[in-house]
């Protein structure tokens, strides 16, 4: 039997949560599920997945107003169309269905996508005060999905004593494949945030030049707290002007990926890395932080892990890999295969449905 499934999201921003629900969404509509997706806001000032999930012949919803009226909205929805599974995502969601869930029963999902309030410069005192009431509702959830191991220790560390089951991110097959421009590219993706690893990757990129290796630096990704002028007043007290190459924020993470050799990602703090998971998925050589969860998915075979600490260390890992073509080739192969094997969105796909399916 077919089950009605509701999806609920605060933005459709494309951003590593949302952009992991499009890939799980069009999965599922492979199984002839019967998808909605209520959200509080298209985001439409910037990249999102709106036009994707229409695509994909998804009713999507926008209801923008304030609590009560969004909590009641839900009610009336939830009470008429007698879903069987409301999956929510992110805190705000997870927290709204969670109190229409006291006064109607539904099978509630919940996937947790990070950890919440514990990056360098988030609002923590947000999450401090939310936090409470945000764990009340995880577990009074039926199912609980966690992104990564990482993931799960933390809640289970904060108190969260539902069942918590882990599925990794999954992605699409590729058509084609990165192909190396033999030209000493470096390149990092991501959003302009201070735990992400810029200042890091700025300081091991002119530790590389004050070796006298030749190279560009290519950077990109949505600019939201303004941080980016620090790293443009990094970049220029390192004498980097002529290396480093701002980049908009591209449409298609992959046409990025053909401009660059190596992808480095030096963060501190992830719930998963899909830009990682991406990079492996075309073949794209990586350096990254040995820390989890991208220990989880990265291995020797399929990248290089550093510790984000070890400078030196990691530049002379980076001249080595733009070095060593035979190198980049068999990183290149092994990541393919583990993401066509391992994975892929359709084993993510699966392990979803099956939870949807289980008693």
């Amino acid at each position: 039997m077919n089950k009605k499934i509701l999806h609920v999201v605060p933005t459709l921003k494309k951003d590593g949560a949302e952009t992991q629900l499009l890939i799980l969404l069009k999965e599922l509509k492979k199984s002839s599920l019967s998808i909605d997706l209520i959200t509080f806001d298209f985001f439409s000032e910037g990249k999102s997945i709106q036009k994707d999930l229409s695509e994909q012949g998804i009713n999507v919803d926008e209801f923008k107003k304030n609590i009560l009226a969004t909590i009641f909205y839900l009610y009336k929805r939830l009470n008429q169309e007698n879903y069987d599974i409301v999956h929510s995502h992110l805190p705000k969601s997870d927290i709204l269905v969670g109190i229409v869930n006291l006064f109607i029963k539904f099978n509630h999902v919940v996937s947790i996508h990070a950890q919440y309030g514990t990056r360098k410069k988030e609002p923590r005192v947000k999450y401090f005060f939310l936090f409470p009431l945000w764990r009340l509702f995880i577990n009074r959830a039926d199912t609980v999905i966690a992104i990564s191991e990482k993931v799960k220790s933390w809640l289970i560390s904060r108190g969260v004593v539902n069942h918590i089951n882990v599925i990794h991110y999954g992605i699409e097959p590729k058509n084609k494949y990165h192909n190396s421009q033999d030209s000493c590219q470096i390149g990092m993706a991501a959003r302009f945030l201070p735990w992400k690893g810029w200042e890091d990757l700025i300081t091991v990129v002119s530790r590389i030049n004050e070796l006298g290796f030749l190279f560009n630096l290519h950077l990109a990704g949505p600019d939201d707290i303004g941080y980016k002028n620090e790293l443009v007043s990094l970049i220029k007290n390192n004498g980097l002007e002529k290396n480093v190459i701002f980049h908009e924020e591209f449409q298609d993470i992959y046409d990025f990926f053909d401009l660059i050799d190596v992808f480095v990602f030096l963060s501190e703090s992830e719930g998963f890395g899909l830009v990682l998971l991406e990079a492996m998925s075309y073949g794209l050589p990586i350096v990254c932080s040995d820390i989890a969860p991208i220990n989880e998915f990265v291995d020797s075979r399929t990248g290089i892990l550093v510790d984000k600490r070890d400078i030196d260390g990691i530049a002379e890992k980076i001249i080595s890999l733009l070095s060593n073509k035979k190198e980049q080739l068999t990183m290149k192969e092994n990541q393919i295969y583990k993401v066509s094997n391992k994975l892929n969105a359709e084993i993510m796909a699966t392990k979803v449905k099956e939870l949807y399916y289980s008693p």
